[in-house]
């Protein structure tokens, strides 16, 4: 998905890294064959997003910039499901229910008990905006060590109720000027994570919605001179220009259903989704790398159904494969191992083959790493 298209060809792998690939290879006498006659071959799907847990954090702190999704992450977890879908790598983020809520991770999804590994941990520094996010229950915050400046209090609501007042605070906690007064030491522990997290050159990865957040993002993270990935649904093409001029990456969440189906609340939220998904494709069509994922991790197996379904508002294959192999591989900085079947890069091939009367190939074969670790019976 970064090359040249081969009609026909061979892949030589060593040691779970692809070492040739074209047309003429030539292939050593010792080595194993996998007959791929007849296949269609794609690099392993990148997921741009995925909890991997059932358990919502609840009742928590607004600010955790230190916390980070390898805590959460079940490294000897069954991922068969993800890996039955292609998905062979993807980014595990943290619950949405808090503006910072942590560090997200790439990670490496194992099958048939391998183990799933690290492909880059700090991978970004996930804030959010939503509404679960902006508007959570009452948390206990207890100074430490508890003095006259900073004593016990009640029970306190976190703040702030708007995305603009959360982009303000949000600022305020990048302030060069040391905190004073109650809850000193907590918000400057949280300001001293977030400039180590700007010094390591972390990208953020906002999720909000609407044009208004979406600016207010891109100027927030000019004035902390930090790297900028936005996630959510995109309401508003006069944006384009603004992600295009940026170099702003964009994670699509296509709130679309494995059988094409909503259970909307009325025919209006229906023209508004379908008007959201026609703004893909001009996203693309302007050069944005843009990413899809899915809005529901339940259906994060069904990833290549959910990007194909954009062939409707007239996006090409190959640039809809790309929003889930390289896009995502280069938005995470990743490009050198994944996304694409070259030289160099890991060996995480899909063997997908055509069937009379389906609209799409079928999944046969999923190779990860050079091993395969799912294959239909």
């Amino acid at each position: 998905m970064d090359g040249d298209v081969f009609v026909s060809g061979t892949i030589l792998i060593r040691d779970g890294k692809i070492i040739a690939v074209g047309e003429e290879v030539s292939v050593p006498s010792d080595a194993d064959v996998i007959e791929a006659a007849g296949y269609i071959l794609y690099p392993g799907f990148v997921a741009s997003s995925g909890f991997f847990t059932s358990d919502e954090i609840k009742n928590f702190e607004a600010f955790t910039p230190d916390v980070s999704a390898l805590d959460r992450f079940d490294f000897h977890g069954e991922y068969i499901r993800y890996l039955r879908g292609g998905v062979t790598s993807a980014f595990v983020t943290m619950p949405g229910n808090r503006i910072i809520s942590g560090k997200g991770v790439v990670v490496k999804l194992g099958g048939q008990g391998k183990t799933s590994s690290v492909l880059k941990d700090d991978a970004a520094l996930n804030i959010n905006l939503g509404r679960d996010a902006v508007l959570p229950p009452m948390t206990d915050i207890f100074p430490a060590p508890v003095s006259v400046e900073n004593p016990l209090i009640p029970s306190i609501k976190q703040f702030p109720s708007s995305s603009l007042g959360a982009f303000w605070l949000l600022n305020e906690l990048f302030r060069p000027e040391p905190f004073s007064g109650d809850l000193s030491r907590y918000f400057q522990n949280v300001t001293n994570s977030l400039k180590k997290a700007r010094d390591r050159g972390l990208p953020l990865i906002v999720r909000c919605q609407g044009a208004t957040a979406m600016h207010q993002a891109v100027l927030f993270a000019q004035s902390v001179e930090m790297p900028l990935i936005i996630m959510g649904t995109i309401e508003s093409p006069e944006l384009i220009d603004i992600f295009k001029d940026n170099d702003i990456p964009v994670i699509i969440e296509a709130d679309v259903r494995p059988n094409g189906f909503w259970v909307p609340e009325d025919s209006a939220d229906i023209r508004e989704r379908q008007s959201r998904m026609k703004n893909v494709s001009l996203f693309i069509q302007k050069g944005i790398r843009v990413a899809l994922t899915v809005a529901d991790e339940k259906y994060l197996p069904d990833l290549f159904w959910t990007a194909q379904y954009f062939q409707k508002f007239g996006i090409s294959h190959e640039d809809i494969v790309k929003t889930i192999t390289i896009n995502p591989a280069r938005i995470f900085g990743l490009d050198d191992r994944i996304g694409s079947l070259e030289e160099g890069k890991d060996a995480d091939i899909l063997f997908f083959k055509k069937k009379i009367g389906l609209p799409l190939p079928a999944l046969k074969k999923v190779m990860s790493e050079g091993k395969i670790v799912y294959e239909e019976k």
